[in-house]
């Protein structure tokens, strides 16, 4: 895998979708601010402000309509669209903010000339999975909408609610390529470090013919693993330093996403209970996939996160399980050398598990936990408002036979 290749298809992708304003050059293997970067996110932040105000049109049809059907969706839309704003503009803060963080972990990861493999195509996959998925969702879309344009207000209303979430999900993606190439150091790390204890292993039966020479190879070998060990705790630094530059993105994104899952499985619930009666067969369509593309590029995000959590753990468990077994034999290495072991267990202990905020682990097992609670808490508010609506309109009910 070339990573260069993988940081620059990255690049690209992360400044087409607004998220980076800086240029990765290969020869200095640094970000750098770039001219086309800023140009282009000052157009979108134009055409985002002219979206924006159309969400305060009062001669806007599809917002009355939305705020007669139901006023808790209305309001819920605003609060999305703030959110938006918010969103919009930390992601600039952010890519600024994290720069220092992703040239100091780029300085960390070797630049290997290879072909493509699998570990690369994963890479892409994890990359454009998301927009994957988006784009068949919305090829669907625009083929039951006889690829017809929507009507420029609709256009822009939409627009303005999906926008925010495109930029700040590109923490997503960075976070994704650059754990997966952490990942691939720290694979490169474990066999160079297992190779080196494997060939300085003592064994009781072997005889020395030289002191001088053992001595000599013996101070090699530690000051090659103390090399190693260094670049381990700078690479687990560095990838520390970069989760917490991004950590405030993904917590937004995560409040976001819970809110588009919040109005997703509310209007999906009173669309198949109530409104689907106002449509046709091919706007009905047209509903469900747009509510199911909500769910999937959502769920495809996460899956991409657990994806590299996952593999940053097991290499990780494989390393320790590698040093442990060094370990185990107590005499086979020097004590110098089980020092330095013992020095690199810790830093594989400390510094590649990430805490948001020092507190909550980011983890499968917590993440998903996480989630589960987040559906909870919408579950009940979905059923609250239902059954508050239910009751409502049997009250209604009632007072219109007692009048009669």
């Amino acid at each position: 895998m070339e990573n260069n290749r993988v940081l620059r298809v990255t690049n690209v992708i992360l400044l087409l979708t607004g998220y980076q304003i800086h240029w990765f050059e290969t020869k200095s293997q640094r970000f750098r601010l770039s001219l086309p970067g800023v140009v282009n996110i000052f157009i979108m932040g134009c055409v985002y402000a002219a979206c924006f105000s159309q969400h305060f049109d009062p001669s806007s049809s599809l917002l009355n309509l939305l705020k007669d059907v139901s006023p808790f969706l209305f309001k819920l839309t605003r609060m999305h669209l703030l959110l938006g704003v918010k969103a919009f503009a930390y992601a600039v803060y952010s890519s600024f903010r994290a720069v220092g963080a992703v040239n100091s972990l780029v300085e960390s990861l070797p630049v290997r000339d290879r072909g493509v493999g699998k570990e690369e195509i994963a890479a892409y996959a994890l990359l454009g999975s998301t927009f994957g998925i988006l784009f068949c969702f919305g090829f669907y879309i625009a083929y039951e909408m006889k690829f017809e344009l929507p009507p420029l207000q609709d256009a822009r209303i939409g627009m303005a609610l999906f926008l925010p979430h495109l930029v700040l999900a590109g923490t997503v993606r960075l976070y994704s390529i650059l754990a997966w190439l952490t990942r691939g150091q720290l694979h490169h790390l474990k066999n160079s470090i297992d190779e080196l204890l494997s060939a300085n292993m003592l064994k009781e039966e072997s005889n020395v013919a030289s002191t001088s020479f053992t001595v000599t190879t013996s101070s090699s070998s530690i000051d090659n693993l103390e090399s190693l060990r260094r670049q381990l705790d700078i690479l687990g630094a560095r990838f520390r330093y970069l989760f917490e530059a991004l950590e405030n993105s993904l917590v937004l994104l995560f409040v976001m996403n819970g809110n588009c899952l919040l109005g997703g499985i509310y209007s999906l619930i009173y669309y198949r209970n109530t409104w689907n009666v106002l449509f046709e067969d091919r706007k009905k369509r047209i509903f469900y996939a747009a509510n199911a593309s909500i769910y999937a590029c959502i769920a495809c995000d996460y899956f991409c996160l657990m994806i590299v959590q996952f593999s940053i753990k097991k290499e990780r468990l494989s390393f320790l399980k590698c040093l442990d077994s060094a370990l185990a034999k107590r005499n086979a290495l020097p004590k110098k050398m089980r020092s330095l072991v013992k020095d690199i267990k810790a830093v594989l202990l400390s510094r590649f598990d990430s805490k948001f905020h020092s507190i909550w682990r980011f983890d499968i097992q917590q993440f998903t936990l996480l989630v589960f609670h987040q559906l909870i808490i919408i579950s009940i508010i979905v059923v609250f408002h239902y059954l508050n609506d239910s009751i409502l309109l049997l009250q209604e009910d009632l007072k219109s036979k007692d009048d009669e």
